[in-house]
């Protein structure tokens, strides 16, 4: 068994159902999205299975739709009261909604592109270069509480592993070079070197797998096309296309969904891959920069986070 919160079959049937219902009433998602009150793309998500509805929706759909009693009674029974458990429902009483909702499109989508403008993506970080981000706040975190969040981004990354049954999330992950150089643990030089170098190891490692691209932005290829920072785009498993970004900060996840943002995101995505050196190269980067603090590619054992 594979361990995801994706759309079951009930769930898929009954997004199924809602998009007949809605064509039969000659209605356009856009229509729909327009007397509830809700976005296009909330429409788009509900009918394609990519995220679940709560029973408030269900209702007003059957509403809007004037279904009958029996097919709506039928309805109500696909809708997952309980929906499918994931690993992060263990931390339900600490994970924000955001958070929460985050880790589940990860775990349900097909693909990831992200650039990482001052960290690794959370799916790339080591156990201790986690915990120094994490540390990274005017917050006063207790040492549990540290602890917590570096075993939920430890969780996160199991999404790349190969051995599912889906072969893994396909990731293409573009890191500035200033992450490569930045200092992460000030006032202590040998700790930072060991952070850095297994971050580092943990890099040339995953870029090695089937289903990870891994690029470095140098510095020599000028500015991004983004000054904005770091951002993520998911892709749907139903549609195989880009149809969430997420921006991930130390105080919120902000979730951007419109066809013109997505399309903006992703082309930026694109233009940066193209200025980044090609994976070979920027493997050989990596390798560089972890001869230069004094280890061989690979690391100390113990040191990739994997």
């Amino acid at each position: 068994m594979v361990d995801r919160d994706t759309p079951s079959v009930r769930e898929r049937r009954l997004a199924h159902e809602l998009r007949q219902l809605r064509t039969g009433a000659q209605l356009h998602g856009k229509d729909v999205a327009a007397r509830l009150g809700w976005s296009a793309s909330k429409v788009s998500r509900i009918e394609t299975g990519r995220t679940g509805i709560v029973e408030a929706d269900l209702e007003r759909l059957v509403s809007l739709y004037r279904v009958p009693d029996q097919q709506a009674a039928y309805l109500r029974r696909l809708a997952p009261s309980v929906r499918p458990r994931g690993w992060w429902d263990a931390y339900a009483e600490t994970l924000s909604a955001g958070y929460a909702n985050l880790i589940r499109l990860e775990s349900g989508s097909q693909a990831l592109r992200c650039y990482g403008a001052l960290v690794p993506h959370a799916l790339l970080q080591t156990p201790d270069y986690a915990r120094e981000v994490i540390l990274a706040t005017w917050e006063r975190p207790s040492t549990a509480e540290v602890e917590r969040r570096v075993q939920v981004c430890r969780r996160r990354q199991e999404v790349l592993d190969t051995e599912r049954a889906d072969g893994g999330l396909r990731l293409s992950a573009v890191v500035d070079e200033s992450v490569l150089r930045r200092c992460v643990v000030p006032g202590d030089r040998a700790r930072d070197t060991a952070v850095r170098r297994g971050q580092l190891a943990r890099l040339v490692a995953v870029a090695t797998r089937p289903n990870v691209t891994l690029q470095v932005l140098p510095f020599a290829a000028g500015l991004p096309p983004v000054t904005a920072g770091s951002f993520s785009v998911l892709d749907s498993p139903a549609s195989g296309a880009p149809d969430v970004v997420y921006l991930e900060n130390k105080t919120r996840i902000s979730f951007l969904d419109t066809e013109a943002e997505v399309h903006r995101y992703t082309r930026a995505f694109d233009m940066v891959s193209d200025m980044a050196l090609d994976p070979a190269e920027s493997r050989a980067l990596l390798e560089e920069e972890l001869a230069a603090l004094g280890e061989q590619p690979g690391g100390p054992p113990g040191s990739t986070g994997q």
